[in-house]
């Protein structure tokens, strides 16, 4: 039986959802479906109930409570360079690297994924120095999802 997650009380103001409108034609059932299959398969993002919405969008749930992709269809779909991106932060470097592996996997037969793999680089912060590790993986959307493992140092 699953249970529904509740939402902490008390936090900090945080980032919970990316939006944007998408061209129609990339949202139609079989757009859909592809979308669902890439980044369920490489993210494991799952599609989130849109009967409350307006438009018909799209919704990815990502796993975490109230934190989700939202896809719009529209007339005027956002278009902007390859390396506009949003980050999404992983626990571990295995998670990152599993992930660039399924979407190399899938790169293998679909030349519309897009990826610029995994690197390192040392950054300092106020308290210590961190490894951040990240790689950029792209698939239909117009933003690239950019994976990040911070690791202290």
């Amino acid at each position: 039986m699953s249970q529904t997650p509740t939402a902490p009380e008390q936090f900090r103001p945080r980032l919970n959802h990316v939006a944007f409108t998408m061209d129609r034609s990339l949202l139609d059932d079989a757009g859909r479906a592809e979308i669902l299959d890439f980044y369920g398969e490489v993210f494991g993002w799952t599609e989130g109930d849109n009967t409350m919405e307006k438009h018909n969008p799209l919704i990815l749930y990502t796993g975490e409570f109230a934190e989700f992709v939202y896809l719009l269809p529209g007339d005027d779909p956002l278009r902007c360079p390859r390396l506009d991106h949003f980050g999404y932060q992983v626990a571990t470097l295995e998670e990152l690297q599993g992930i660039v592996d399924r979407a190399k996997a899938r790169q293998a037969t679909d030349d519309r994924v897009q990826i610029i793999d995994v690197e390192s680089r040392l950054t300092k912060g106020d308290a210590s120095e961190y490894v951040l590790t990240s790689a950029y993986i792209g698939f239909v959307l117009p933003f690239m999802v950019e994976l990040q493992h911070i690791g202290r140092r």
